[in-house]
């Protein structure tokens, strides 16, 4: 056998020896914070739900007060556009694995996208990550306890509506009809993805019940908190959120009545009408001045809520006290926002007295008198120096980038943009983030 020969005999024994060869991996993406892995063939819609994801967890950070991200638990996000007919679009779990737990969201899209709620899925993916992040890896099989549902919805209903505002008229139907429900039932509640009316109000709830504990004196601090502890709270949601929120009330009935007013301030709360500093100012005034019977023969004295060492102690003190924070989340309705977080103190402040608590009241009636007094010069300072720019400054128009924005509405005209329904539920959610 000639060279030639025995070369092509090598050949083929070893094509015949070689195992199949291993199928081609599916394409990834490991987002810029390094926590969000995507696996998905499409490129396009890799790149954009890295990019998509990455602005949620940002946004999700900054609404709790959290000023760096200390991740430790990767999430892995699983994209097919396919999807076998009756399938459940989105499977969720936290599994364990040799390197430790994992967060893992395998998204089946197929024809209707809005069916899987990415923004919901990603929300929840990064509660739970937070929740879990200092606590031992889980064990196979082992049960973890995610972040309440009314948290999660809360929270996508705040970044969803952040430009719009609140929907009064959801809560205007609920107090019509008097259907505000007991916070206790509420709480108790499993969420959906908002595919019912039912749904829709349990997710508007949902958002003011989360929007009122960030308005709290340290409510994104306690908030926080909330979401660490949620693990090992167990059944008993109502007793958690009492003690990670201690100045709401005393016990459940005061919260039920928080609740319920807070509710119908959400009904008569219009962002297009809101009160200047100045008239919040003028509308808190007299809510800070109390007037209380002092002796036997009915004598009445005016105190102001600095003074609660001389009145805290007469009949009907903390009566007066609990009016008074009812007054303030009314007041708190169409406040300036601005304003809001010397009401949210205020708020605290008279639930606390009206349990006859005084620790370090008068510190926290000092500090929140410097900031309101900083709010109203500062408005003040700020409608000066408009009037003043307005009337010496302020000249005609330009036209200096006319020819740039010309440009730019030409090429946004002319982009080929995809049409399949990934990209257009895509755009849905660029357009509302």
């Amino acid at each position: 056998m000639n060279v030639r020969s025995r070369l092509l005999v090598a050949f083929l024994v070893m094509a015949a020896s070689r195992s199949p060869a291993a199928p081609e991996p599916t394409p990834r993406s490991i987002s810029g914070n390094g926590q969000f892995i995507i696996y998905c063939p499409d490129a396009v819609l890799r790149s954009r739900v890295s990019s998509l994801v990455v602005e949620v967890k940002s946004e999700l950070l900054a609404l709790l007060g959290e000023g760096t991200d200390r991740w430790k638990i990767p999430i892995v996000l699983v994209l097919d556009q396919a999807r076998a007919p009756g399938q459940t679009p989105v499977k969720f779990q936290m599994i364990a694995t040799p390197e430790g737990s994992k967060i893992e969201i395998d998204a089946e899209i197929g024809n209707d996208p809005t069916a899987v709620n990415l923004r919901r899925q990603f929300v929840r993916a990064i509660l739970l990550e937070i929740a879990w992040r200092e606590r031992p890896p889980i064990g196979a099989g082992q049960r973890y306890l995610e972040a309440p549902w009314w948290l999660v919805d809360g929270v996508v209903e705040i970044l969803r509506r952040r430009d719009s505002g609140v929907d009064t008229e959801l809560f205007r139907r609920l107090v019509e009809n008097n259907k505000l429900p007991a916070i206790e039932q509420f709480l108790s509640l499993r969420g959906g993805d908002l595919g019912s009316t039912a749904e829709t109000l349990d997710a508007a709830c949902a958002m003011a019940l989360v929007q009122l504990l960030l308005e709290q004196s340290n409510g994104r601090a306690n908030l926080g908190r909330l979401i660490r502890h949620w693990p090992t709270i167990g059944d008993d949601p109502l007793a958690a959120l009492i003690k990670e929120f201690p100045g709401l009330a005393m016990g459940t009935s005061t919260l039920q009545k928080w609740w319920t007013l807070n509710l119908a301030r959400f009904a008569t709360a219009d962002r297009y009408q809101g009160l200047s500093v100045a008239e919040s100012e003028a509308r808190l005034a007299p809510l800070l001045e109390i007037e209380l019977v002092i002796d036997k023969e009915g004598t009445k004295k005016t105190f102001t809520v600095g003074e609660f060492e001389q009145f805290r102690k007469l009949p009907k003190a903390r009566a007066a006290m609990a009016a008074r924070q009812n007054a303030v989340v009314s007041l708190n309705a169409q406040a300036h926002v601005l304003f809001r977080p010397v009401l949210s103190e205020y708020e605290e402040i008279f639930s606390l007295l009206a349990r006859g608590k005084t620790r370090r009241i008068a510190e926290r009636l000092a500090a929140v008198e410097r900031y309101r007094a900083t709010v109203s010069h500062r408005m003040g300072e700020i409608a000066d120096y408009l009037n003043w720019y307005e009337a010496t400054q302020l000249g005609t128009r330009s036209n200096a980038f006319d020819g740039y924005l010309k440009a730019v509405n030409v090429l946004s005209r002319e982009e080929d943009r995809r049409s399949d329904p990934v990209t257009q539920y895509l755009d849905r959610l660029q357009e509302e983030y």
